[in-house]
């Protein structure tokens, strides 16, 4: 399984599934959620509606609708104050990527979850996303190609020293 960081808008990507860092209502109200329901369609919010809130690093899975990928899988995302966030964080990565791995798609793309209204730095996201994704590989596949899309340059300049570091 390789490791990809690219400096893109996530819903331009042509990838199997996008990942979603979600509240636990699955309401999709702000940042990245907002966007992949106003450019995929209404029936993705429909379609990950919940009767109860989610856990931190549970994932839901719907269709990408208009959107370039054919899935969306949507994880809890944690927020800080929360208590335990690095764990619930690693658990939202996790879950995205057996969610991957169960839809037995090629390549899915991640943006650095948490990093918004949720308050992680992305320091301390890169270093959890990334160490989870690596744990991961053993268990990998169909997938094939996991994707960091990362806005703006700071960002990508993270996540691609903590790459270096963490795979040498």
């Amino acid at each position: 399984m390789h490791i990809e960081l690219l400096r893109a808008d996530i819903k331009s990507l042509k990838v199997d599934a996008i990942v979603n860092p979600a509240n636990p209502q699955m309401q999709h109200v702000g940042g990245l959620g907002r966007e992949l329901v106003r450019e995929g369609g209404r029936a993705m919010q429909e379609a990950s509606a919940v009767p109860e809130p989610l856990q931190p690093g549970a994932a839901v899975v719907t269709t990408g609708g208009n959107l370039l990928c054919r899935f969306v899988i949507h994880t809890v995302v944690p927020r800080m104050g929360e208590g335990d966030e690095d764990a619930k964080l690693r658990a939202a990565t996790w879950a995205a990527l057996e969610k991957a791995e169960e839809l037995a798609i090629a390549a899915v793309a991640l943006p650095a979850m948490a990093t918004g209204a949720s308050g992680f730095s992305f320091e301390r996201c890169a270093r959890i996303m990334i160490g989870t994704t690596l744990d991961f590989r053993a268990r990998a596949r169909s997938l094939q190609r996991v994707v960091y899309c990362l806005f703006g340059k700071d960002p990508h300049d993270t996540f691609e020293r903590v790459l270096k570091e963490l795979e040498s």
